[in-house]
């Protein structure tokens, strides 16, 4: 598994040894479709002291695969699937 989806499987799993219930890991996944969250992926680099942002966003299409993926990665953790 790639290590930028891992993070999420980790969180599903933390979620789940926290006593998080199903409902509230539910919504948590369907936050991961979410403009904001798509924001918040947004890459920087730094270069000469410089701060770069990269504004351009990937295709709907593409937004709403990874929201997908990242979806039912987070869950399959939750849920302890492999």
């Amino acid at each position: 598994m790639l290590p930028f989806f891992q993070q999420f499987r980790d969180m599903g799993m933390k979620d789940k040894a926290a006593g998080v219930s199903a409902e509230t890991a539910q919504q948590r996944a369907k936050e991961f479709h979410s403009e904001k969250f798509f924001h918040s992926l947004q890459s920087t680099t730094t270069f000469a002291g410089r701060k770069y942002t990269n504004s351009d966003m990937p295709s709907l299409k593409k937004m709403k695969l990874m929201a997908d993926t990242i979806s039912a990665v987070y869950l399959d953790g939750y849920e302890g699937r492999q």
